[in-house]
């Protein structure tokens, strides 16, 4: 196992070698390699201290704190990520993020290992890959649905002056903005274990479990995360409807 700086320290020569390759043929991308490495290395070095003295000081107050923490964080960076913004948006992304992730991953920690539904080394890996994958999709799914709001707005009051609802005469939106947050999700899930081994499970067998046991472990991790992705989506898109138009159906985002 590493417990030492210097294999990162070898691995960071051929980051090296990258950003010297950028720089010599003028792909001008090794300001961005650098820095990434740099914050990379500080973070989850910082990450690791962290979690270490969490792990030494399990408490349900600790383990709570920390998942608070980690979903209002996702929720601001997902909210950053929307072009398209309107007021409360972060609010509704906070929403959204907790209602369909927090009991997926109590439930999920049962599922790994059954115990207390605080145990941090479960629940905080498992959250924050959660998390990750949630805050991709529901910037983008959401972000999707208000541009095409803006941009098909008249196809939009023609339904509604034709006597259709909110939800009919944005199902299409609604769908497709759905679709678009889950592609991602949906094709890693085609392609894993044909195309690559996924990395918790790769990260499974090198800590010495089997490979079953690892692969057993993945598959309940992805789908938790595709159930996350979908739901957190469908939760943001339906908040986001209620506040784009108001309660008698009318238009309010311009």
């Amino acid at each position: 196992m590493i417990n030492s700086f210097l294999p990162v320290l070898l691995a960071f020569f051929l980051m090296l070698g990258c950003v010297w390759v950028s720089w010599t043929q003028g792909h001008r991308l090794e300001k961005d390699l650098l820095l990434s490495s740099v914050r990379v290395v500080i973070q989850l070095t910082l990450l690791g201290l962290i979690l270490g003295w969490l792990f030494r000081h399990t408490s349900p107050v600790f383990t709570l704190a920390a998942a608070v923490f980690m979903t209002v964080n996702s929720a601001l960076q997902s909210s950053a990520r929307i072009k398209n913004k309107y007021p409360g948006l972060f609010l509704n992304n906070l929403t959204a993020t907790m209602l369909a992730l927090w009991p997926l991953a109590m439930v999920g920690t049962q599922l790994i290992s059954p115990g207390p539904w605080w145990k941090i080394d479960i629940l905080l890996p498992l959250i924050g890959m959660m998390l990750g994958n949630t805050l991709s999709g529901l910037s983008m799914g959401i972000d999707h649905f208000t541009q095409d709001i803006r941009e098909k707005k008249e196809e939009v009051l023609s339904w509604l002056s034709l006597g259709a609802s909110v939800k009919e005469a944005t199902h299409a939106l609604f769908q497709r903005s759905l679709r678009l947050a889950l592609g991602s999700t949906i094709n890693s899930m085609l392609s894993m274990g044909l195309v690559s081994i996924p990395g918790m499970m790769t990260g499974q067998i090198l800590a010495g479990n089997t490979p079953m046991e690892a692969a057993l472990t993945q598959i309940i991790v992805m789908f938790l995360i595709a159930s996350g992705t979908y739901l957190a989506t469908f939760i943001g898109l339906l908040l986001s409807r209620n506040k784009l138009f108001n309660d008698r159906g009318q238009l309010c985002y311009t």
